[in-house]
């Protein structure tokens, strides 16, 4: 049954590819402060333009009933 027995050293590929994964992860780590400021801004800036979009629809609602526009284009 020796060929089955288990190899008691390590491969060199299998050590770099453990290597190159560590330094990725703290990489990665490294970068999330970032990473997750700049999620929150793009989510305050989403926030924002979708509160805008809001009002300029609100608002062009009320001028036309106002100005006794209908929205199909009668007048």
């Amino acid at each position: 049954m020796w060929l089955f027995t288990r190899r008691s050293t390590v491969s060199p590929e299998s050590e770099t590819a453990k290597r190159d994964a560590e330094n990725s992860l703290m990489e990665a780590q490294a970068r999330t402060p970032d990473s997750e400021a700049q999620f929150k801004e793009s989510r305050r800036v989403t926030e924002q333009l979708k509160a805008h979009n809001r009002a300029n629809a609100y608002s062009d609602f009320i001028e036309g009933i106002v100005l006794g526009r209908l929205s199909d284009g009668r007048s």
